[in-house]
């Protein structure tokens, strides 16, 4: 009696082991720990240290630059304003003591209308 050789299903044994390397490549990314921030995540991340050197500066500023000197009243005015909080009551108080200024001025229209 002679044997036949039976012919192995190459096509089906790759497909069969393919399936289960993705299964388990799948497994060991899913085992990896960690949160990988969004691009959403990442830009609030850097407009959140945008805003806190901002309000460093406010402080800054407001120790330091209780004189009339007019660069420092514009950062202020301008800063005050980007921070999202009215520069009318400073931009008065600088005209008050120190003159007008109309970039300083420019700044406290700006103020007034965004806080409607």
């Amino acid at each position: 009696m002679t044997k036949v050789a039976r012919k192995i299903p190459y096509l089906s044994l790759l497909g069969v082991l393919l399936v289960v390397a993705m299964t388990l490549a799948n497994a060991a990314a899913n085992m990896m720990p960690g949160h990988f921030p969004t691009p959403r995540e990442r830009a609030r991340a850097v407009q959140d240290d945008v805003a806190a050197e901002r309000r460093a500066r406010i402080v800054w500023l407001f120790e330091h630059a209780g004189s009339c000197d007019a660069p420092a009243a514009r950062e202020l005015a301008r800063a005050l304003v980007f921070d999202g909080r009215s520069a009318v009551a400073y931009t008065d108080d600088y005209e008050h003591r120190c003159g007008a200024d109309p970039i300083v001025e420019r700044w406290r229209a700006a103020s007034l209308r965004f806080s409607r």
